[in-house]
């Protein structure tokens, strides 16, 4: 079972992640003249791919803070075993060079967990109950190139296009908000292209996987700031089942993330106690 499912939660968190930021033409249905006029003032979808893409892809650095709740249960035969965890995320990134800082809190069966991490080109150290270890250089080229790939969103828009079957933009304060529903087989494709473009390391099997997957539902709400139309909050919420090798899985997983400290996160320097670690051994 351990094999599956540790596979099944890996594509489910790509295709999370691949939900963020996702924009696509609205349905053309009929519009009165009142709301024609009402919308004359925001941005069409395709104003805000662009602008959205321009800003963050001059985007310096960000702060980012997360909480991924999943429920995931999985049964073979007479056997059934239901795991939740909860977690919660604080991140700073720098794009150049790429530096990056998190600390990351975990409420699983097994009891509570807490990492801290740094992610440069240079190496990723990470220190799991109060001990430091430097991840080795191919799980880092892996990790390094998949963040490269998510700080890119003039190239991720053009993909987010294919995947929405139907949009909505609003205004919310100072924010304007897109919400949409996502299918299944689209989501599926995206999801591909993005692990492809990221090198994860799932390969053939997580390919395999995908395919099998039913996502039963994935809605998204994505908010940008309507001045400077940089990220400021976004949820997504997916329920996901599939069968196995006689093993089902369903999962349902709901991932918030604010973003704060636009172009104000500073030089983020790993410490020299990490520096110190020995390299894990693979």
């Amino acid at each position: 079972m351990k094999k599956w499912s540790v596979l099944f939660l890996a594509v489910a968190t790509a295709i999370s992640v691949t939900a963020c930021g996702s924009a696509e033409k609205p349905n053309s249905n009929a519009q009165t003249n009142e709301a024609k006029q009402a919308a004359a003032a925001i941005p069409t979808v395709e104003e805000m791919i662009e602008k959205t893409a321009k800003a963050s892809a001059e985007l310096k650095s960000f702060s980012m803070d997360s909480k991924v709740n999943q429920n995931m249960v999985m049964s073979q035969g007479e056997q059934k075993q239901e795991q939740k965890v909860d977690m919660t995320m604080k991140s700073d990134f720098v794009k150049e060079p790429l530096q990056m800082y998190q600390e990351i809190q975990m409420k699983m069966p097994q009891g509570e967990q807490a990492v801290k991490q740094y992610i440069t080109n240079e190496g990723i150290y990470t220190q799991t109950n109060g001990t430091w270890m430097k991840l080795p250089n191919e799980m880092k080229d892996q990790i390094v190139a998949s963040m490269k790939a998510s700080m890119a969103p003039e190239k991720q828009m053009e993909q987010f296009k294919k995947i929405v079957s139907d949009t909505k933009i609003a205004e919310d304060g100072s924010d304007y908000v897109i919400s949409a529903e996502l299918s299944g087989d689209n989501v599926k494709e995206l999801a591909k292209e993005l692990m492809s473009q990221a090198g994860a390391g799932a390969g053939e099997q997580a390919t395999a996987m995908l395919d099998s997957m039913n996502i039963k539902s994935l809605k998204i709400q994505n908010a940008v700031n309507k001045e400077t139309y940089l990220p400021t909050r976004s949820v997504v919420n997916m329920t996901m089942e599939m069968e196995q090798e006689g093993q089902k899985i369903s999962l349902e997983m709901e991932t918030t993330s604010t973003f704060s400290k636009h172009n104000e996160v500073g030089e983020i320097k790993v410490p020299e106690e990490a520096l110190k670690a020995a390299p894990v051994q693979q």
